[in-house]
């Protein structure tokens, strides 16, 4: 028969294995994360404040955007433009007009296509040209992506970061794109998709200035002046990411890397 004698463990030891038992319970999600290599976007922030960042995508149309402009104006609300590198080509007054009225300019890509159908060099391509047109004619440093149809893998956070952007998803969709009616927009932001799910601080919120979104004009102005009247602050997507504690989910707290430069 063999015993088995275990030497009692040096204080050292017990010292090192506490801090990692501490580390862990305290930073439970994001240990988690590394070791299971899950990344992704930012979908919402732990606000400190009662900020909730307004967004709005635009790939096409002629319409909307500039009606959505005069709403914002007229409520003395500034939001985040995710804009796609050919509708800014063709709308360079609307962009510039943008900047002038204090909105946040960001990136929709160059094609509208799933960004994680790209490998690495096609994605990096990709990410670099919608930066150097909406860098050109904006005048804003770029470091925001919103991947079309929000398609997104490893690959595309991993490159987008060493890019030096951060990858925005949202956590309140209006679904004005399949255009249920200016109320069912109202609805899905107020109250949420699923009740009890509405817009609330550190929330971020997806709107469309695409023509495809008319029902958006309609419901804007009443999700404003509702939201503001819960003493909600609406804001660009860069001032909610200022002031949060953290972002939504533990994967997508990845610390921004020093922003690469377009090639002259």
């Amino acid at each position: 028969m063999h015993f088995v004698i275990f030497k009692k463990p040096s204080w050292r030891n017990l010292i090192l294995w506490g801090i990692f038992l501490v580390v862990l319970v305290t930073y439970r999600d994001n240990v988690i994360s590394v070791f299971s290599e899950k990344l992704k976007p930012i979908y919402s922030a732990q606000s400190t404040t009662q900020e909730i960042g307004l967004t709005f995508d635009i790939s096409w149309g002629e319409q909307t955007a500039e009606p959505i402009l005069d709403i914002l104006k007229q409520k003395g609300i500034h939001a985040t433009f995710f804009l796609s590198s050919p509708w800014a080509s063709k709308h360079e007054d609307l962009v510039k007009r943008m900047v002038a009225e204090g909105h946040e300019i960001a990136s929709h890509g160059n094609r509208h296509v799933d960004l994680n159908t790209l490998s690495p060099t096609e994605l990096q391509k990709e990410i670099l040209t919608s930066q150097e047109v909406l860098e050109r004619i904006s005048g804003q440093k770029i470091s925001l992506l919103r991947p079309p149809n929000g398609a997104y893998d490893n690959k595309v956070i991993s490159v987008s970061q060493k890019l030096g952007y951060r990858v925005i998803q949202w956590s309140v969709d209006s679904l004005d794109w399949k255009r249920p009616g200016p109320e069912a927009v109202i609805n899905n932001v107020m109250n949420g998709i699923r009740n009890g799910h509405g817009a609330q601080p550190g929330d971020i919120i997806l709107f469309h200035a695409s023509d495809s979104a008319p029902d958006t004009i309609k419901a804007l102005p009443v999700v404003i002046d509702r939201l503001q009247g819960k003493n909600y602050k609406l804001v660009p997507i860069s001032d909610l990411l200022k002031n949060a504690k953290t972002t939504w989910p533990p994967e997508s707290n990845l610390a921004p890397q020093e922003k690469v430069p377009v090639p002259q």
